[in-house]
């Protein structure tokens, strides 16, 4: 019996619960006095097995459903969130604002010019630029501040915890650290510039609302900036 007792608490180690059942089962045998020949003990020990190994098995999945969901709100080239992203993104940080009466800003940017990149250096130059645009974002905000990729060569920028005034203050600082970067590629040096859109949130506001008023703001940037103010900035 011994031996028996032995073989069922080596299978049942196969995870806690499994092993917890296999030691209550093996003190309340014993207890009771109860006696099990061999077949008896080889029948509890493949009925702990078999727990063990489903327990396993949804062990597995749950770790499975876990990383495709975190693959189904990730941008695959830079690594950051996507749009499904930013959207749960905002929906926790909108409900954050409304628990504790916080405001922060939803920052746009767009990359000009990039069709032109693409166009004159290639599309592996173009992700290049892509991936740059993605670590300054990622570089120069705070953790509790979300950088998203949301299109092409759309990001989108989350600020917490800020007043509207700050907020774009910093969106411009994350704009100019961009227009002063060039990107490497080819042997060539890329300038990259973007424009920006900015709009503050509170406690009340519906985040629909809040991407569309964002996005227009950083097309009204984008007019100016064709106006004649893209060299300059």
């Amino acid at each position: 019996m011994i031996e028996q007792k032995s073989k069922l608490k080596d299978k049942a180690e196969i995870n806690p619960y499994v092993s917890k059942l296999a030691s209550k089962l093996m003190r309340t045998a014993a207890n009771a006095e109860m006696k099990f020949d061999s077949t008896g003990w080889q029948l509890i020990t493949e009925v702990l097995s078999f727990a063990a190994a489903a327990e396993q098995r949804m062990s597995e999945q749950q770790e499975r459903i876990a990383y495709l969901e975190q693959l189904s709100v990730t941008d695959e080239l830079t690594g950051i969130p996507n749009r499904r992203g930013l959207r749960l993104a905002l929906g926790q940080t909108l409900a954050s604002a409304a628990r504790h009466n916080e405001t922060g800003v939803l920052g746009f940017l767009d990359l000009d010019g990039f069709k032109d990149i693409n166009d004159v250096h290639g599309h592996m130059a173009g992700d290049a630029v892509l991936r740059y645009v993605a670590k300054t974002l990622k570089r120069h905000i705070r953790p509790s501040d979300v950088v998203a990729r949301i299109a092409g060569d759309e990001f989108a920028v989350i600020l917490t915890r800020c007043d509207a005034e700050g907020g774009d203050e910093r969106i411009r600082a994350l704009q100019h650290h961009i227009n002063q970067g060039r990107v490497h590629y080819g042997g060539t040096r890329i300038p990259v510039r973007c424009s920006i859109g900015v709009h503050p949130f509170n406690a009340a506001t519906d985040p629909g609302e809040l991407i569309e008023a964002a996005d227009q703001a950083m097309y009204q940037d984008k007019d100016r900036r064709k106006g004649g103010h893209l060299r300059s900035a």
